[in-house]
């Protein structure tokens, strides 16, 4: 692999790193972060065992699909992308950028609709990671 390969596998990488620990910690959360509860105006305790069963549900699906999405992402990393398949150097920004752009659109609901301060501005790094590995993948030496 030539040197800008080798940095754009390196900007993938770094941008598929907080996916994999966010959807990881999301996977696994047995109640909300202290965003939520400022969003909800509600502590976790406070919500009825059906909200909460209801929220763990969804933090625990949208954490796993973001987990399966990075798996997905340095498995074609790992396999394709090494091997020089043109194709992959689509295919990763295109699913990583899709996968944040959802993220940072429900971000953003919450920052503008309520007094919570979701952490959202990380997301436009991740972002500009997956666009500067697709830049790396056609550039030339």
């Amino acid at each position: 692999m030539t040197r800008l390969k080798i940095a754009a596998m390196v900007c993938h990488g770094l941008a598929i790193f907080p996916m994999f620990v966010g959807g990881w910690v999301y996977a696994i959360r047995d109640s909300y972060l202290s965003y939520h509860a400022v969003a909800t105006t509600y502590t976790w305790q406070e919500l009825a065992p059906g909200i909460q069963i209801l929220f763990q549900a969804m933090l625990n699906g949208a954490g796993s699909l973001m987990l399966l999405t990075a798996l997905t992402l340095i498995l074609l990393l790992v396999i394709p992308f090494r091997k020089n398949e043109r194709w992959c150097f689509w295919a990763i920004p295109l699913i990583g950028i899709s996968a944040m752009l959802t993220t940072v659109r429900s971000a953003i609901l919450v920052d503008l609709n309520t007094l919570a301060n979701p952490p959202w501005i990380w997301l436009f790094i991740v972002i500009a990671l997956f666009i500067s590995g697709w830049y790396l993948s056609y550039a030339k030496e």
